[in-house]
């Protein structure tokens, strides 16, 4: 016979508004980057870059946080 899983907990409030930040921010951070180093100015880009890559490290610290 098997068992039923366990019901699943509601995500905290401060995950769902953290996760959309991020996501948020990403996404900005992204396309200024993208749209940088389609004009050619690479002193710009590679901070936004940068900035994309450390919202994308928050997530993965947030998705931890929330488990």
């Amino acid at each position: 016979m098997q068992e039923k899983p366990p019901p699943s907990r509601p995500v905290p409030l401060y995950v769902v508004i953290a996760r959309i930040l991020i996501v948020s921010g990403m996404s900005f951070t992204t396309a200024a980057a993208i749209f940088f180093f389609l004009g050619g100015v690479w002193q710009v880009g590679l901070p936004a870059l940068g900035l994309a890559l450390l919202f994308l490290v928050l997530m993965f610290l947030v998705e931890r946080a929330a488990e």
